[in-house]
């Protein structure tokens, strides 16, 4: 069963149950920065948030969505076709460990993601199997998408991604590794006197000037209202 949910950017069918997207995903949106002239890629897309996004707000010319689960990739494709960007969008449901057998080297712009938090075998993972992959590196882990970003970015492209600050040293050394480096950060606070969650970072393979530190996003207000700045990017809190 699906349920059509309304953001302020599009109306989304997502599960009723299990996978649900969040408000990461729509403050990542804000912070990948996507011009017109992007060729953008997904990797990990769930119901494609991010690249219905990309192709309704920033009016890209093409996106790209890579899935998994089959439920959500076909989520994504009706998704696109009740948007009227079917034929902009092209959805792969694959692993994006094997994005070698499927796509071109070096031919996106940008590459977006907000991919499972968890390390696999840590912590207690959700008793729903498409909440446990995605919120788990069930599936493929931060080097597998870091080695899939490199492998699809153009030499100019970016790389965008986000995952919890405790997370963040690691990130970094496998961007590395990759030969990528990190061109901008931001944190993001659930409350302006606590401490960050998560934190969005765009690495490229070449940084012209020095590491640019984002002001801090600040999310709730109070327990029932987004602060101004969030609200105006993603609308008013609504009740569950």
């Amino acid at each position: 069963m699906v349920v059509s949910e309304k953001t302020d950017f599009i109306p989304l069918h997502q599960p009723k149950k299990g996978y649900r997207y969040g408000i990461d995903s729509l403050l990542l949106a804000r912070f990948a920065d996507l011009r017109s002239s992007d060729r953008v890629c997904d990797l990990g897309s769930g119901v494609g948030i991010l690249a219905l996004w990309a192709l309704t707000k920033r009016k890209v010319a093409q996106a790209v969505a890579i899935e998994v689960q089959k439920d959500l990739a076909e989520l994504a494709l009706k998704n696109a076709e009740v948007l009227g960007v079917k034929d902009r969008l092209e959805v792969f449901c694959e692993n994006w460990k094997r994005v070698k057998g499927f796509l071109k080297p070096h031919s996106f712009q940008v590459l977006i993601s907000n991919p499972p938090y968890r390390r696999a075998n840590t912590g207690k993972p959700p008793p729903d199997t498409s909440k446990a992959i995605a919120k788990h590196e069930v599936e493929g882990a931060m080097p597998d998408l870091i080695k899939a970003a490199a492998y699809l970015m153009k030499p100019s492209g970016r790389f965008c991604v986000m995952y919890p600050p405790l997370r963040l040293e690691e990130l970094i050394a496998e961007l590395a590794k990759a030969k990528l480096k990190v061109q901008r950060m931001a944190f993001i606070h659930p409350f302006q006197d606590r401490p960050a969650t998560l934190v969005m970072v765009e690495a490229v393979r070449s940084m012209p000037r020095e590491l640019k530190v984002e002001p801090p996003i600040v999310v709730y207000r109070d327990p029932e209202h987004y602060t101004p700045e969030v609200e105006a990017w993603v609308g008013p809190k609504r009740r569950v």
